[in-house]
């Protein structure tokens, strides 16, 4: 079903480009608005298997290869920094404009994308865990796909039903929606659980997260290195004073890096609310991304500003990065003020 739903998708895209809708949605970056693309991890399909990566935390090197190239030939690429400052001084954006982000600090984004990005001479910028920074093994999202993907499907019915979902028809992606729902202390003794359940299971940690020298050269190729918050834990219901401490914390350790220059945050999972974009600005943040899709102008509120979310299964063609990229049935936030920009700016390439 899921290859029959990628083949529909797809054959959708190709005739929406061929009907030059797709021009039209891009039309819309008219020097007032701005897509922020979102990645996370770039791996060969074998090597995401082998990890069991998430479907919708990944593209191919080839695929982010052909990525940025149609993103020279159509787009105007500008950092992150840049657009924030064209955003705050209400200034004309180039036309087509986008910024390119990615979230966590995975030891690929190293490997694979700053060749690429320096290749094309693109800017990009990286939201990293400070704490996490330098160590092995990835996140607890992570090691539930693996705990589920080393099980018998009969295994993996009876593990859900640990957590209330005995009527799941996807066990890993059920359970991991639902720990996402928890409370910090209820996901550790939930995950204490299935560690428990699964503890013949042997599942070798190796270094998948960048250390500093490797953000370092990352920053020396043209790469912002940001904060993702000190732990990658979710921000939203916390008490002021442990909030606090993920937010100023994790800028103090970037900052003694020589990172964070810029002073952005991606909150974890996309999670926000009134109290954390507050406390984020008392933190010396002026600038947050969601994980909510929609394009930036000038009214969108800088501490959450939405981005495009792209992956392998919705992205491995031309006309599905399109369909993407500004984006079709964007509906989140209000139109930037209708206003022409002074000059058309040349694409970088």
């Amino acid at each position: 079903m899921a290859f029959l739903g990628s083949a529909v998708r797809r054959i959708r895209a190709e005739v929406s480009e061929q009907l030059g809708l797709y021009a039209r949605m891009r039309s819309r970056l008219d020097g007032t608005r701005a897509a922020i693309l979102m990645y996370h991890r770039v791996l060969p399909d074998e090597r995401a298997l082998e990890l069991a990566v998430e479907p919708g935390m990944y593209v191919t090197p080839e695929t982010f290869a052909r990525h940025l190239d149609w993103l020279c030939e159509r787009f105007c690429v500008l950092s992150l920094g840049e657009l924030a400052n064209r955003l705050e001084a209400g200034a004309p954006l180039p036309l087509q404009s986008c910024a390119i982000t990615f979230d966590d600090g995975w030891r690929d984004n190293w490997q694979y994308v700053l060749p690429a990005l320096r290749r094309r001479s693109l800017p990009a910028t990286v939201f990293v865990v400070a704490e996490r920074m330098d160590s092995l093994g990835a996140f607890w999202p992570d090691e539930v796909s693996r705990r589920f993907r080393a099980l018998e499907p009969e295994q993996q019915r009876s593990l859900a039903a640990c957590f209330g979902l005995e009527k799941a028809r996807n066990p890993a992606q059920e359970t991991l929606a639902r720990f996402k729902g928890y409370s910090e202390e209820q996901r550790d003794e939930a995950l204490a659980r299935m560690r428990e359940f699964t503890k013949n299971l042997d599942l070798p940690q190796e270094r998948e997260l960048m250390t500093w020298q490797e953000a370092d050269q990352m920053a020396a190729g043209g790469v912002e290195i940001e904060s993702h918050g000190l732990t990658h834990a979710l921000m939203t219901g916390f008490p002021p004073d442990r909030l606090e401490r993920e937010l100023r914390e994790s800028r103090r350790i970037l900052r003694e890096h020589g990172h964070g220059l810029r002073g952005f945050l991606a909150y974890p999972n996309g999670n926000h609310d009134r109290s954390v974009r507050t406390l984020a600005r008392e933190c010396g943040y002026g600038l947050a991304v969601t994980t909510e899709r929609g394009l930036a102008h000038a009214e969108t509120p800088r501490m959450a500003l939405p981005r495009l979310g792209l992956h392998q299964d919705i992205s491995g063609s031309r006309a599905e990065f399109h369909r993407i990229v500004p984006g079709s049935g964007l509906h989140r936030g209000r139109p930037g003020p209708p206003r022409r920009p002074t000059n058309r700016s040349r694409r970088r390439s």
